[in-house]
């Protein structure tokens, strides 16, 4: 797999209801569209207040979500540097407009939203926040912050409704092998967002065929663990709402808080 070639970016820079402007074309190493970290990194060391992306808008030349040219929209988080954002591009007049399917944290609103929240659980779990969100990914999928804290990261992830509840599933897991899993700091079901303890280790992307065969044993063992049982999520996290998950699966909807 070619992780060598980057991308280039295009950003439209809003705040809140008003679009402030363009910048870029910028190059990013890494090619990945997905990866924003880099994008959101650049933009906040030139713009000088922070930044998040909130969603890919286009892309040019690119394939398979990687390469090409790539064009964002983001948010900034304070007032940007004077003479550096160039006029809005035409035809994204409907840029701000709301689309009811698009997710809570491809939105500023949203994004502030999810953002407050890990803030606010942060503090009462006993390790405030020790400076700004880091983001790292946003997809369709999900999006992934780091918030640094005294002992350490702590990572907020955003996920849609139609994805299974995973920190019902991190805690079925973590019954049977709590090292497959962070530790669920906090979780609020209704929105979908699951604030957790970090991992350390490194990223095995192409990891060798030893650590491959015993990571699957691990997870098939840990999968068995829970079918067996009696009340375990092979039926009842695969079939029940969101926020309702019956027995030791169960999670709030209102958010549920464990020590990390």
């Amino acid at each position: 797999m070619d992780r060598e070639r980057g991308r280039t970016a295009d950003v439209v820079v809003t705040a809140g209801d008003d679009c402030l402007g363009t910048f870029g074309p910028f190059p990013v190493d890494s090619p990945w569209w997905a990866d924003v970290e880099p994008v959101a990194a650049h933009l906040t060391a030139a713009l000088g207040a922070p930044v998040m992306v909130l969603r890919l808008i286009g892309v040019t030349g690119g394939e398979g979500g990687r390469g090409g040219r790539a064009a964002y929209h983001a948010e900034i988080f304070g007032r940007p540097r004077s003479g550096l954002l160039g006029p809005p591009p035409p035809g994204l007049d409907g840029l701000l407009d709301p689309a009811p399917r698009r997710a809570g944290w491809a939105t500023a609103a949203g994004l502030r939203a999810a953002l407050e929240w890990a803030r606010q659980e942060l503090l009462a779990a006993g390790r405030p926040a020790r400076g700004d969100a880091e983001q790292v990914k946003t997809w369709n999928l999900s999006g992934l912050f780091r918030i640094p804290t005294a002992v350490g990261p702590a990572w907020l992830k955003a996920t849609p409704g139609f994805a299974t509840w995973e920190a019902g599933a991190m805690e079925a897991v973590a019954r049977v092998d709590p090292e497959l899993v962070p530790g669920v700091i906090a979780a609020d079901a209704a929105h979908g967002w699951t604030l957790l303890d970090h991992v350390p280790g490194e990223d095995c992307w192409e990891a060798p065929d030893g650590i491959v065969r015993a990571m699957v044993g691990r997870w098939a063992a840990a999968q068995a663990a829970i079918a067996r049982h009696r009340d375990g999520p092979r039926t009842a996290c695969r079939t029940a709402p969101r926020g309702s998950w019956p027995g030791w699966c169960a999670t709030s909807s209102a958010g549920r808080r464990s020590s990390g």
